[in-house]
């Protein structure tokens, strides 16, 4: 009965949204990496998906203006066209030789896929991609391959094309319209809005945070305060 009413607060707490959007410069980065990075590290395969939200780029600029000033971002942007980015590496540790074995590219573009509202949507092709495209994976592809290490090197850029129909991006990390994204074996979704975006829900109890996307304590069953 208790594992049963944990069970049943826990989805609760998860059915509601209502806490106040921070600032840009209130959002912490280590929480949004959170938000927006995935690893799995099942049958001897390690695979890690990024998804790089517009909000990034705004949040960057906030937190680093020296490096990311208003102007880059705009660059940055405009280049997208309006498409959403994934980073994806998957592979295992050579055993051998201690390095990492990254799969191939076309291995990864014909097995990572994004499905919004029961659509499937595969990475755009190559031949689709524009040269200002193209010039953004030179530009930021480098920057995210040092985060990884010897796993970076088998980093690829994908970009999806999930719009309204009207060129609007869908997939929207304010939205309440959740996404999920499978490479390979692997099958995670992304529940929106983003909880980094906003302020922590409180216990009454004990006061204790959780995520904004929560409503509900887990543990006491009480409605948490917004802040």
């Amino acid at each position: 009965m208790k594992q049963l009413f944990f069970a049943i607060t826990f989805i609760l707490s998860l059915t509601s949204f209502g806490q106040k959007k921070l600032e840009l410069k209130e959002i912490d980065l280590n929480r949004v990496m959170k938000d927006i990075v995935y690893s799995d590290a099942g049958d001897d395969q390690i695979s890690i998906l990024y998804w790089i939200p517009d909000v990034y780029w705004d949040i960057m600029s906030a937190k680093d203006p020296r490096n990311f000033n208003a102007e880059t971002v705009s660059m940055i942007k405009q280049l997208l066209e309006n498409k959403s980015l994934f980073f994806a590496v998957s592979g295992k540790m050579n055993s051998t030789t201690h390095t990492f074995d990254a799969k191939e590219e076309s291995y990864l573009r014909s097995n990572i896929s994004v499905t919004f509202n029961g659509k499937v949507y595969k990475p755009m092709t190559e031949a689709k991609l524009s040269e200002e495209m193209k010039m953004l994976n030179d530009y930021i592809k480098p920057v995210f391959s040092r985060m990884l290490g010897d796993m970076g090197s088998g980093l690829t850029l994908f970009f999806f094309d999930v719009n309204d129909g009207n060129g609007q991006n869908l997939l929207n990390p304010y939205s309440d319209t959740d996404f999920s994204v499978k490479l390979c074996n692997v099958n995670h979704t992304l529940h929106l809005p983003l909880p980094c975006l906003y302020s922590d829900s409180k216990c009454a109890n004990d006061g204790e945070l959780f995520p904004a996307n929560y409503e509900f304590c887990p543990y006491h069953g009480s409605k948490l305060i917004t802040q």
